[in-house]
């Protein structure tokens, strides 16, 4: 979680004039800043600076790597952080020895800095609040930030999205409530925001507000993260249960208002919720889901908390829901988001994370939670995604790699990939599809969203353009397709060979066999029935 490296803050009485938010990509339980994501620190930083009267320059990571100097700049807000990293396709957060590095640098320069995200968790009061206070008076004394504010900073904030930088396209993360419904009993040890005590909710005209000012700054992607359960969103008992009803009333004020900022949204998706609160609650959460399934957009997932199936290590670790209670949770988001819709993926689905390194793990934990998901693959039920971390929390048990990496190639190579074979049969068709970068003769591209499936296109095409791939083939945690419809006589023999029970002779057998006309010219030339009918779904003539 970066908590390697020193951090330091200006003295009080510091004069600022122009801050440089500097975006080293936060990765952490509630939120997710990682490109194509623009979290919502950078941008609270952003409009706490503009609030206070001075000038906002935005620049991630990446633009350092490429060689800006940021101790030119008059004063930085660093936001970074990775509390539990996982693998990323274009980018990756900054590492502890780059933001030592970064921080050296600026010490070096005296250049004042402050910091925000999970490096800055064990730093009293909010970051916002901090740099405000600093531009405005000199003042260092921590404290909250008072909701008026959080609103202002979120909608002023949002003109960095406008910016020149290397976050193209990008999903917007917008936060809805900070703090957990469990915070009386402290919630998962790994995790920060039962820290922050009782939930705090951002009102649906407040969300409706920053979400319009990310729209006129040219954002069409969006995901109401930042939180640690959208089902608890202004749930009712807060205080009273660590599973409070969710409130289906508020829920469709809010995403109402959503889509009435952004009426030309692409892309509108959650993230986390605590099966808990599904499994305890399931008229009122049944009403949630399908006010997700009406307002998002199709592909949606759902995030549910389980992290580990062993009884033990959820007492230890004070987890938030048992293995019963996240199998109807699964069960419940089957039955109402299991409807394919215009993306190519269902509405609404489940994901699953899991994470190693808790505290009391054994060898019989990672055995737990392989037969969990056996359960649910024998059930016939889908996840999306099966999320599998290895927490970077301290905690007293030794983490047990070997074990850790034979449960994560035991679901990658026995679940995954069944998985993946009933999301999306061959033939799917995955529609706007980003072409996000090319290794050899493979492209790469996914569609936005929470968690996009990686698409490996397997001949040359054009980067940075949307495309609908139908898929050809699969694997564990990723699909082979060809850009659809593929136009028979001028395709790439390359392309011709991606196609389903092709190879390399009948690609060549088509290929000099062009111009084909009809169905009937490529039956021919196959002499192969069942190969002509699979190719007719991906192609035209």
């Amino acid at each position: 979680m970066c908590c390697a490296v020193s951090l330091y803050v200006p003295a009080v009485h510091v004069t600022v004039t122009r801050v440089l938010v500097l975006d080293g990509y936060v990765d952490k339980p509630g939120s997710l800043g990682v490109p194509p994501f623009l979290g919502f620190y950078p941008r609270y930083m952003a409009g706490a600076a503009l609030a206070a009267g001075a000038g906002v320059d935005y620049a991630t990571v990446d633009d350092w790597r490429a060689g800006l100097s940021i101790s030119d700049f008059e004063f930085v807000a660093l936001v970074a952080g990775a509390m539990v990293p996982g693998k990323y396709i274009v980018t990756m957060p900054a590492s502890d020895k780059e933001l030592g590095m970064m921080i050296s640098s600026l010490k070096d320069h005296g250049t004042p800095m402050v910091s925000a995200g999970p490096i800055a968790h064990h730093i009293p009061g909010d970051p916002a609040a901090r740099l405000h206070d600093i531009i405005r008076n000199g003042e260092t004394e921590p404290r909250e930030v008072a909701m008026e504010e959080w609103s202002l900073w979120a909608e002023m904030g949002a003109r960095i999205a406008s910016q020149p930088n290397s976050l193209r396209p990008t999903i917007a993360e917008v936060e809805t409530y900070k703090g957990c419904v469990r915070y009386a009993s402290g919630g998962c040890l790994f995790c920060l925001e039962p820290g922050k005590g009782e939930p705090r909710y951002r009102m649906p005209r407040d969300i409706e507000r920053e979400v319009a000012a990310l729209a006129q700054s040219g954002i069409k992607h969006f995901r109401l993260g930042g939180q640690t359960c959208i089902f608890s969103y202004m749930a009712l008992g807060v205080g009273d249960t660590e599973t409070p009803a969710p409130n289906p009333d508020m829920l469709e004020e809010m995403f109402r208002g959503v889509r009435k900022a952004a009426p030309d949204l692409q892309v509108l998706h959650v993230d986390n919720a605590n099966p808990a609160v599904i499994a305890s609650h399931p008229e009122e959460a049944r009403r949630a889901a399908d006010i997700l399934v009406e307002h998002c957009t199709a592909g949606n997932v759902v995030a549910l908390g389980l992290e580990s199936a062993d009884p033990k290590v959820a007492r230890d670790n004070n987890l938030n829901s048992t293995p019963e209670q996240t199998m109807a949770a699964v069960k419940l988001l089957n039955e109402v988001g299991g409807e394919i819709g215009d993306s190519g993926l269902p509405e609404l689905l489940p994901g699953i994370n899991f994470l190693g390194g808790l505290r009391g793990e054994t060898m019989e934990t990672y055995s737990l939670n392989i037969a969990f998901l056996d359960s649910i693959l024998s059930s016939d039920m889908l996840l999306r995604r099966i999320n599998i971390r290895q927490v970077r929390w301290p905690v007293e048990t030794p983490f047990l790699r070997t074990e850790f990496v034979r449960f994560k190639r035991a679901v990658r190579e026995r679940i995954d990939n069944v998985m993946l074979r009933r999301l999306v049969p061959e033939g799917t068709v995955l529609r706007n599809v980003y072409t996000e970068m090319a290794q050899g003769h493979v492209v790469y591209g996914r569609q936005l969203g929470s968690y996009p499936l990686l698409i490996g296109i397997p001949y040359e095409t054009e980067l940075g353009e949307w495309v609908d791939v139908a898929v050809a083939d699969h694997g564990s945690r990723s699909v082979t397709g060809v850009i659809f419809p593929m136009d028979v006589n001028t395709a790439s023999l390359r392309a011709l060979e991606a196609l389903p029970g092709i190879g390399r002779k009948r690609a060549l057998r088509i290929f000099h066999a062009r111009p084909l006309c009809c169905p009937d010219d490529l039956m021919r030339v196959l002499g192969d029935a069942g190969a002509a009918a699979r190719v007719l779904l991906f192609i035209h003539f």
